[in-house]
């Protein structure tokens, strides 16, 4: 069994993507994830994640989490966001792709243990919850976490089984994480059982570039 090594990045961005591929393969070596879920709009990163793995002889579960067509309204999006030769390779790979399931920004049930009393956060104030991940992280760090949320809702994994996430800030990958898969609606909600759990930090940048949240 290889020991997953933690990478703690000076700077966010894709030039960082291949240390990330080398700890999330050497982290699924050690047998108790069940997927490997990753942000990834063009496909290309993800290849490089299934890719090897396979050379390493690891059956684990790849899943693809691209943009939903609701992006269509950004002019930044040229779709299809994922192209043909990618989407061929990530079919040859058999990469489960997400590319329905919108963003889990909305309303969130709040178990207040304080006050001993459930919350319903509407929309505006529930992305304190994403800043909250961005002040951890980064940005990366956030859409590690948004990804599992997406891949469970599209039934590509299964609720309560150890995954990592990997995103990054722009392009490639900079942060990865192990997560216990779990719904959005249940991340901060009254089940204990239910709530997300961040196991491990793998790789994150220490810098932190607010995409969108400037």
């Amino acid at each position: 069994m290889t020991k997953s090594t933690v990478y703690f990045f000076e700077y966010p961005g894709e030039q960082n993507t291949n240390e990330v591929v080398e700890t999330v393969i050497k982290r699924a070596e050690e047998g108790d994830v069940d997927a490997v879920v990753v942000a990834s709009i063009s496909g290309k990163t993800v290849i490089k994640v299934a890719e090897h793995l396979k050379e390493k002889g690891l059956e684990r579960k790849v899943v693809c989490v691209s943009g939903p067509s609701s992006w269509q309204k950004y002019s930044e999006y040229k779709f299809p966001l994922i192209k043909e030769k990618e989407h061929n390779r990530l079919n040859a790979l058999g990469v489960k792709v997400v590319d329905w399931i919108e963003e889990p920004f909305k309303p969130l049930t709040f178990r207040n243990w304080w006050e001993k009393e459930t919350v319903e956060i509407s929309r505006p104030q529930s992305d304190l919850f994403w800043m909250t991940l961005i002040c951890i992280g980064g940005h990366g760090f956030r859409t590690a976490v948004e990804v599992v949320f997406m891949a469970l809702e599209a039934g590509f994994i299964n609720e309560g089984n150890k995954v990592i996430g990997v995103a990054g800030t722009g392009a490639g990958a900079d942060t990865a994480i192990v997560m216990k898969a779990s719904r959005f609606q249940d991340a901060v909600g009254i089940d204990p059982e239910k709530r997300m759990k961040i196991h491990e930090i793998l790789a994150m940048p220490k810098e932190t570039t607010w995409i969108g949240y400037g």
